[in-house]
């Protein structure tokens, strides 16, 4: 079993305390990092290969290295490279049958059954964002659904098949953003696995205890329990993975919001927290290494855009890190 992460510098705090959990209720699981940095970093407890984007770019034949990193932001390519590196690890681990792409916020708490189960039959496997529908009154969760996806891509499963390959080198291609049209949201990838049903053999996992985040805290089957030292949703489910993603604070909203008094979940998001925590005196705090050009100007959003979509009508033969937001594309 291989699960793989994609992070920058600044999230490998995040991508160990991922790594540990795995580890420590599935000991036998390799874990690959694929950091999105100039620079390698040195070996980590709990993660078992690190390999920076653009080695995992060699090994699958993607060329243009530095023209495809360009165009995006940090949470842009990190995105963009999780297609990317389920195809590595289908290429580079071909004795592996079940590949897992987690986010690196996520935290395993109880072994992944379910995944490994369906991925002995179906070739791709996928959460919703949601189980369950909201209320006609209050549908703003399903609107933003539409545009950033129904498909959660913080855990991506794969079965090592021809239409598991087929479908990684689809989701590479299609967050290339070298055609029109591209997704507007913050989530460039996600709007994408809407296909997935239609175009390949798709397992839909429907366990509310995959994925709990702050965008599906309200729904009732996933009610959070704490019962003889464990963690339980509704009717007794066990809870497999928590989504610790709190992009913007919107996890510690949502909890104010729709569950201001369940002190189970409280109490498991201040514990993450904390050992969170204890691991950032091992990680200095750095810039993004490709949020500049190589004399160290910061590269705007707006060149980034400029240059994206002159990539869209000629080739671009100059090294776009080498250039300054002065240029003309």
């Amino acid at each position: 079993m291989i699960i793989g992460t994609v992070v920058n510098a600044s999230g490998l705090p995040q991508a160990r305390l991922m790594a540990a959990s795995v580890k420590r209720i599935m000991p036998e699981t390799t874990i690959v990092v694929c950091l999105v940095e100039r620079y390698p970093a040195e070996p980590l407890p709990d993660i078992d290969w690190i390999f920076t984007a653009r080695d995992i770019s060699a090994y699958i034949g993607f060329h243009d290295f530095e023209g495809y990193m360009f165009k995006f932001n940090s949470l842009q390519c990190a995105t963009a490279m999780k297609g990317r590196l389920i195809s590595y690890l289908l290429k580079a681990f071909p004795a592996e049958e079940q590949i897992v792409y987690l986010d690196p916020e996520m935290y395993a708490l109880k072994p992944f059954s379910e995944i490994w189960a369906m991925l002995t039959y179906y070739d791709v496997v996928l959460t919703p964002h949601h189980l369950e529908p909201s209320a006609p009154w209050d549908c703003s969760r399903e609107i933003g659904t539409l545009q950033d996806g129904t498909f959660s891509s913080a855990l991506v499963g794969v079965r090592n098949s021809d239409g598991g390959r087929r479908f990684a080198d689809w989701w590479v291609e299609m967050t290339s953003g070298d055609f029109y049209e591209q997704p507007r949201g913050l989530y460039i990838d996600q709007p994408y696995l809407n296909s997935v049903p239609i175009f390949f053999h798709l397992g839909i996992l429907r366990h509310p205890g995959y994925n709990l985040a702050f965008w599906n805290l309200h729904e009732r089957c996933r009610a959070l329990y704490w019962v003889e030292d464990q963690y339980f949703l509704t009717d007794r489910t066990p809870l497999r993975c928590v989504n610790f993603n709190n992009f913007a604070g919107l996890l510690d909203n949502c909890m104010n919001t729709y569950i201001p008094d369940n002190w189970v979940y409280a109490q498991m998001w201040k514990s993450y927290k904390q050992e969170l925590e204890s691991l950032l005196p091992w990680h200095a705090a750095s810039s993004w290494s490709y949020d500049s050009f190589y004399s160290g100007e910061k590269i705007s959003d707006e060149t980034r855009l400029r240059y994206r979509e002159a990539k869209k009508h000629r080739s671009m033969e100059a090294d776009p890190f080498a250039l300054s937001n002065d240029r003309i594309f």
